[in-house]
């Protein structure tokens, strides 16, 4: 099942502090966790194997992944407040400081899951975290919040050929004493080389795909975080060319595990040692960020999370509401999923707890099971009713039950009730599209119905466009707010509202929210994908 079937309907404002759905990093958590199974996101497929580089000779693409965060990184003043981990970098590629291919070889996979709710620096960072978790190494946090760069800030990558009194004061610039300089190079070199065709000069063979690995080309231990580069280098067995080259000039990783004397290097000749010391300094590199930014609380698997897969208004003039509720299973939680079952129960528009329960179904696909990062392990439970508009519906609790001992336990969302709403409905059945050109160039119809006690309200569309960049492997994201016009059809207690706007259908990335201002709140429908939108005539309802 594809990822792009979970865009789902956030249907109220978003959450801050302890987790209460919906969230505003609700689909990072997605992109984090779900990596395989009944709903997947894959994005641990770039880096699994750890040896993995798409098939091309020579390429790795953990390696380049976390080159890309350290790149974008590294040219971080701490001093001013500014640079750090923005995705900057995509604008800097002509610098002689950021050579070769594996910048706009990693852009080119996450921009898969480049939205408006997921920007660039925090897809590096997630990168970084999966692209090390994927080759055996530590956990790393992520916390969310970071801005997308919009131009090229100031150059200040180290290169091979600067003296080590250079280096220094570049890491020191960007927040990091020599041991840490240290740390960050070897941990950063356990993966990957150094590749020819960008560095002749060190390896020797210019030729496309020949790379001179950090822990040699024998062996598979460059697609392992492990301390060898360490070991290596304080056996002297080393095979690192920038350790060994022949032009000493080059040599900057000799210079750097030397710059104290080895005793940082020493400290992580123990595997235990390394791999801490390594998730530190990972975790303090992807969160480097310019003063203005602050980051919020590490993402964690949440533990019963709904996706409202449809919430609209069908020919009867009653409501479809269809979704799933995804439910944590690993094996901390002592859940058995053979052993579950599921109903919600909900409280209608007035504040009333209806008598109906929405019965689920587990999920029969891939075993209904999806499985994450870090060991995490999720079950599906699928549910499909029709709701009465005269009532409505305005939130609704999980009931998760031990089939075997009858045991009942209500989740309630901290207390506020899974919250959803019927004023306004997106009608995708009654939207469509018309492709305008080859180049991917068309014109959506999106169509809403709105409660007829709300149709004096304003009804938007805030339209996020995907706008190409020359040069620039990613594109803008740009907002644009539309006005919905009221059409003659009316259903029941509802109102059909339509607009159209020209769009770029390019992957995931146009995305839409519809909004209704009433006068006690603004009610929005969050996250809408415009991909699909696949019908080319509205169907009446």
């Amino acid at each position: 099942m594809h990822w792009l079937e979970l865009f789902g309907l956030a249907l109220v404002g978003l959450s801050h502090g302890a987790y209460v759905w919906p969230s505003e990093h609700d689909f990072l958590e997605d992109i984090m966790y779900l990596q395989s199974g009944y709903i997947h996101f894959g994005f641990i497929d770039g880096v699994s194997p750890c040896s993995f580089g798409t098939n091309i000779e020579g390429r790795q693409n953990a390696a380049e992944w976390v080159r890309t965060a350290y790149h974008d990184m590294a040219t971080h003043d701490a001093a001013a407040g500014t640079g750090g981990l923005d995705a900057s970098i995509m604008f800097e590629l002509d610098r002689a400081e950021n050579p070769g291919s594996a910048f706009n070889n990693t852009f080119g996979f996450l921009s898969n899951f480049y939205t408006s709710r997921s920007g660039a620096a925090d897809l590096i960072a997630l990168a970084t975290i999966i692209a090390t978790g994927a080759c055996g190494g530590p956990s790393i946090p992520f916390r969310p919040g970071r801005i997308d760069a919009t131009e090229a800030g100031p150059p200040g990558v180290p290169e091979p050929q600067q003296d080590i009194d250079m280096h220094t004061q570049m890491f020191a610039k960007a927040g990091f004493n020599v041991s840490d300089m240290i740390s960050m190079v070897a941990c950063g070199h356990t993966l990957g080389g150094v590749h020819g065709e960008d560095f002749p000069e060190i390896t020797g063979n210019a030729t496309v795909g020949h790379v001179s690995r950090f822990e040699g080309n024998n062996g598979t231990s460059f697609s392992k975080f492990d301390n060898v580069v360490v070991t290596q280098y304080l056996e002297d067995s080393s095979e690192n060319p920038l350790v060994v080259g022949t032009n000493d000039t080059t040599n900057s990783d000799k210079r750097v595990f030397g710059a104290d004397g080895n005793q940082t290097m020493n400290e992580l000749a123990d595997g235990s040692v390394f791999q801490a010391k390594c998730a530190d300094i990972f975790t303090r590199m992807i969160n480097t960020v310019p003063a203005d930014v602050t980051l919020g609380d590490p993402i964690e698997a949440i533990d019963i999370k709904p996706y409202i897969t449809l919430m609209a208004l069908n020919s009867e003039g009653k409501i479809d509401f269809q979704g799933r509720v995804r439910v944590r299973v690993t094996s901390s939680t002592g859940r058995n999923y053979n052993d579950l079952g599921m109903n919600l129960t909900y409280i209608d528009r007035n504040g009333v707890r209806s008598s109906d329960v929405i019965t689920t179904t587990r999920g029969t696909f891939q075993g209904g099971l999806s499985a994450g990062l870090f060991g995490e392990a999720f079950a599906w439970f699928e549910f499909a009713t029709v709701l009465n508009p005269e009532s409505g519906i305005s939130s609704f609790d999980v009931q998760l039950k031990t089939i075997s001992t009858g045991e009942s336990t209500t989740y309630d969302n901290l207390g506020h009730g899974f919250p959803v709403q019927d004023k306004i409905l997106y009608q995708q059945s009654q939207s469509c599209v018309n492709i305008t050109d080859n180049d991917g160039t068309a014109t959506i119809t999106v169509s809403a119905a709105v409660r007829l006690e709300n149709v004096n309200n304003t009804v938007a569309l805030d339209l996020v466009h995907s706008i190409a960049r020359q040069g620039v492997f990613l594109d803008a994201l740009q907002a644009e707010t539309t006005l919905l016009e009221q059409t003659d059809q009316t259903l029941g207690d509802y109102a059909i509202f339509s607009t159209q706007v020209p769009v770029r259908m390019d992957g995931s990335r146009t995305t839409f929210d519809l909004v209704l201002g009433t006068d006690e709140e603004e009610v929005r429908i969050m996250g809408q994908n415009a991909n699909l939108i696949v019908g080319t005539t509205c169907q009446a309802l």
